[in-house]
């Protein structure tokens, strides 16, 4: 596995990433730029930061990235012709954060998926904006935004869904929910013998994973950073 922590990295070059990276980001500020050199699955972990990233492929890419208490904007360039995205952000909320993400399509025949979960833990804002760009001069692409915001507390959260197209010759869709867990699921958990705050963290940990493409490795880093944070 592929380890990379941001302050090892120049934030004045690109950084090439290769299949099963985990790029490890703590308490930072940095800009990134971030390239793709064949088809890859990469996992990043921010931590308490502040960062804006800037992703450019020309590949089948499998992008994962897990947060906790920061911002985020993201340009993502799909710059290629024929090419799978498929995108899954999560994050654990504590404090006042902001997240854009902006999918730019630049080839035709492009298919992407974007996902997107975050949990609220306190009365803190959280603020999703989603933008799904496709230029007039590209066709036959297939795009979908699904982004969810679980809230513990008071509801103090937003999710802007963005379809930016100005072409005919695509499916696009969007769908944003906030609110609390489903009571029956945690009720059904309950009737199982499983108290109501295990049952909860039991569906975090679903939420927040969902459907990434993680190693074990992987998935234990998420889990021990739930463990650490989500209370």
């Amino acid at each position: 596995m592929n380890k990379i922590f941001v302050e090892d990295i120049d934030s004045q070059k690109d950084l090439y990433l290769k299949d099963d990276t985990i790029l490890i980001i703590d308490k930072s500020d940095k800009k990134l730029s971030l390239k793709i050199e064949d088809d890859v699955t990469v996992f990043a972990l921010i931590l308490f930061s502040n960062i804006n990233i800037v992703y450019d492929t020309c590949y089948n890419t499998k992008l994962n990235i897990f947060t906790v208490d920061s911002s985020m904007s993201l340009d993502i360039n799909l710059m290629k012709d024929n090419i799978y995205f498929n995108y899954f952000y999560s994050n654990i909320n504590n404090n006042d954060n902001n997240y854009e993400v902006n999918i730019n399509h630049l080839g035709s025949n492009i298919t992407s998926k974007i996902t997107n979960h975050g949990i609220n833990t306190e009365n803190n804002k959280l603020s999703y904006t989603i933008n799904t760009i496709v230029p007039k001069d590209y066709t036959n692409i297939k795009t979908s935004q699904d982004s969810k915001i679980i809230v513990l507390k008071d509801n103090n959260a937003t999710i802007k869904p963005n379809l930016l197209i100005d072409n005919d010759d695509i499916e696009a869709s969007h769908a944003a929910y906030i609110g609390k867990f489903n009571e029956e699921k945690i009720f059904y958990l309950m009737t199982r013998g499983i108290d109501k705050n295990n049952a909860t963290d039991l569906l975090v940990r679903s939420f927040l994973i969902g459907d990434m493409n993680l190693s074990y490795e992987q998935k234990e880093i998420i889990l021990d950073n739930i463990k650490k944070y989500w209370r």
